[in-house]
């Protein structure tokens, strides 16, 4: 929410400030029930006003002379509604008095829409029911770049989740709730874990044995005995290192099937889930952000169960132990290993800090990249029918450049900061050598002591280093996780609400009562909506774009819930009625129908998967698409191709008609099912329509009205309100809204007839 546009009225102390701001114009008796700001002031010039409600009365203020000034007052009594007007880069506020005229109550640009959009509904609701305003919540996604905990930047890849906010711990207790089932073969890898991890602690000793027996010659041991124990600790070694082999494949096997199930499980989980999200989800996520999550997110969950807590458990396993052996050999020698520890630490730290930064932006422009490929790729006709091809090759450079420079970046801060953390690294065996020598020469430890510090050493330093950076990645990986049970944990659609109303079969009775309904809840698309439509019967809806048509249908479909109001099914509010019952007894046809990649055969029988072959031809005879399905390579077996690439406009259509038909649904929608048609194949869809629609309640949306003559009664809506309801003899009598509509498209079709 932007601070300077909406005054928080739970601040106590901003709002005592625009009290003494308003002294003078509002009373100090006064409630004050909404202060917005707008940023444009008179003459279209930028500048600060303050739209107030109280009780009584609306009034615009605005800074004059040093003081606030009221610029419009309006008592409520005087008011009937409030509406908020999108322009072109800007946008007024207007209220509709009693008597019927207009008054704009102020301008503001568009990056304020939301604001005013929400300041006039809660206008209108304090009108209608004295409601006063609820706080204004933003939906707008690119606010997300900021976390509203830490109020930190969050980096575009990460798509709104905040890395510095998540809950580790938290999330990665949840990730591991999916190993649960699993537990034994979990215990079990853990187990094998702390025995590797044991038998790779021993051969370091063994070499201290080895110089300060074998090869010592000041030991009273015979040639042969000699010999004997070299032997014996030669295959002790290999048989360590055997058994290490093995137990690693062993942990390898285990973890790998844990982890690649683990993922399984999420991704099943995480796609059962898209399905049951409704659309209001939908119009807020991009197809690609879903699509990474399904598979660049889950990859990263695998990595993190595979192969990034494994090398933690480790890693610090390895760093206790270690720790532990030196400290039993020598306590003084293992201060001098433990020395540069510290520095490495932080230094490493500091290192993936800075280049997990130049990674991230070379991540983003990645993702920028493959976004243009994509765009172009699919829309490579349209590149091709404006001959764009250079200016794609240019704005591809221009990506691809910016890739380029931050590749080199990242690879040059690797070979920056790299070396000095090695040497710092090689730093603690430099003094071990310095300091463990001279205990050598003065006789405080022997050689052999020395030499396995030195074998030690390596395994000390190697966890030193790595450590931060898999930190750093599984920060990375707990991120991708987060992004997955962002999903997860939104709010599905009602479709295991126990207390819904089964209604195996449908009558068709259709009752929209005072529907009020907006995509974004503070801007309502349509206003008071009501009608009813009795079963078998056929309601044309009428109206200009954007007037509210397809979003009746949306309602009807419960894609969206309504906002105010009520719609009812045979008398049942369709928010009772469960959901799968409702929607296997609704069909459409779209105005662009979808059909899937696969065969003509599964496209008609999509609705209704386990249909007979006979079911599927009957269905599509009664569509009129028998014949140029027979004519096809292999009939109804044929590919239709990505998105029915393969088949025409008009043999899409007839199969979505089939698709309908075969679905056999009590209430029908028809969105623009005959529409940029030639006259033939309008013909033949006409004649399968008429097939469809018998019996069955329908509603449909017709580009040439002449299609509605045949409804039973037509809806005609304007800016989202009912203007007229009834028969196509009846509307043309009035000669209103519908009269008009049906005269502006003989005359447009006259011209198109007299210029064709």
């Amino acid at each position: 929410m932007q601070k300077r546009a909406v005054l928080d009225l739970n601040d106590s102390e901003a709002v005592a400030a625009m009290r003494e701001r308003l002294n003078g114009v509002v009373g100090g008796d006064e409630e004050l029930l909404l202060c917005a700001a707008a940023d444009i002031a008179d003459g279209d010039r930028f500048g600060e006003r303050w739209l107030v409600l109280t009780p009584e009365r609306i009034l615009v203020a605005e800074q004059r002379n040093g003081s606030m000034e009221p610029i419009v007052q309006l008592p409520l009594s005087q008011v009937k509604s409030a509406k908020a007007e999108t322009l072109v880069g800007a946008g007024i506020l207007e209220v509709t008095l009693d008597d019927g005229r207009r008054i704009e109550l102020l301008r503001y640009t568009s990056t304020l829409n939301q604001e005013f959009a929400w300041a006039a509904r809660s206008i209108d609701e304090f009108l209608r029911e004295r409601k006063k305003p609820t706080p204004l919540v933003s939906e707008d996604e690119g606010k997300k770049l900021i976390c509203p905990n830490c109020k930190g930047i969050i980096p575009p890849w990460l798509e709104g989740v905040c890395p510095r906010c998540i809950k580790k711990s938290k999330t990665l207790r949840r990730i591991m709730s999916y190993a649960t089932p699993y537990k034994g073969l979990c215990a079990l890898a853990v187990a094998i874990t702390l025995v590797q991890l044991g038998v790779d602690l021993i051969p370091p000793y063994f070499n201290k044995i080895l110089l300060d027996g074998v090869f010592n010659f000041n030991n009273p041991m015979t040639m042969p005995e000699r010999g004997r124990l070299l032997l014996l600790i030669v295959l002790a070694m290999a048989g360590l290192r055997l058994l290490g082999t093995g137990l690693a494949s062993a942990r390898g096997f285990i973890t790998a099937w844990l982890g690649a199930k683990v993922t399984y499980d999420v991704r099943a989980q995480l796609y059962q889930y898209l399905q049951r999200l409704s659309l209001r989800f939908y119009d807020k996520k991009q197809t690609g952000n879903l699509i990474s999550r399904m598979s660049n997110d889950t990859n990263n969950l695998h990595w993190l169960v595979v192969d990034m807590i494994p090398d933690l458990v480790v890693n610090s396993l390895q760093l206790v132990g270690i720790t532990a052996v030196l400290l039993w050999m020598n306590w003084k020698l293992t201060i001098f290993v433990l020395l540069p520890a510290p520095v490495v630490a932080v230094f490493s730290v500091a290192f993936m800090r800075r280049l997990h930064r130049v990674y991230g932006k070379q991540w983003h422009l990645w993702a920028r990249m493959h976004e243009v490929i994509n765009n172009v790729l699919s829309g490579i006709k349209i590149v091709k029918a404006f001959a764009q091809e250079e200016q794609e090759v240019k704005r591809f450079s221009r990506r691809n450049t910016d890739l380029f420079s931050a590749q080199v970046r990242a690879e040059r801060t690797w070979a920056a900061m790299w070396p000095p953390m090695a040497f710092l690294s090689g730093l603690g065996g430099l003094l071990v050598w310095l300091f463990g020598g001279h205990q050598v020469l003065d006789g405080s430890i022997t050689i052999g002591v020395l030499m396995a510090f030195i074998g030690y050493l390596g395994m000390f330093y190697g966890p030193i280093q790595f450590l931060p950076r898999l930190n750093d990645w599984i920060s990375r990986s707990l991120t991708a996780a987060e992004r997955i049970f962002e999903v997860l944990d939104s709010e599905p659609e009602a479709y295991e609400d126990p207390n819904a109303v089964s209604i195996p079969r449908i009558e068709g009775r259709v009752e929209f009562r005072n529907v009020t309904f907006g995509y974004d809840k503070y801007k309502p698309v349509l206003h008071n909506v009501s009608f009813t439509v009795e079963p078998g019967k056929m309601l044309g809806l009428v109206g200009h774009s954007g007037a509210g048509k397809t979003t009746v249908i949306n309602l009807l479909c419960r894609f969206y819930d309504v906002d105010e109001g009520q719609i009812l099914i045979d008398g049942v509010d369709i928010r009772k009625l469960k959901l799968e019952d409702l929607r296997r007894q609704i069909g459409i046809v779209p105005q662009d129908p979808f059909l899937f990649s696969g065969t003509v055969a599964e496209n008609i029988s999509y609705g209704k998967p386990h249909a007979t072959r006979d079911e599927i031809i009957r269905a599509a005879i009664a569509a009129n698409a028998h014949d140029f399905i027979m004519q096809m390579p292999d009939g109804y077996d044929s590919q239709v191709g990505d998105r029915g690439g393969r088949l025409s406009g008009g043999e899409k259509q007839m199969i979505a008609i089939a698709r309908a038909i075969l679905h056999n649904p009590r209430i029908l929608i028809l969105d623009e099912a005959t529409s940029s048609m030639d006259s033939e194949t309008e013909k033949r869809i006409q004649e399968a329509l008429a097939r469809l629609v018998e019996s069955r309640t329908t509603f449909a949306i017709a580009h040439r009205l002449s299609t509605l003559k045949s409804a039973d009664h037509l809806l005609v809506l304007d800016h989202g309100r009912v203007v007229e309801y009834g028969t196509h003899e009846e509307l043309m009598e009035k000669q209103g809204t519908y009269y008009r509509l049906v005269q502006i498209q003989s005359e447009l079709s006259r011209s198109i007839a007299v210029g064709g």
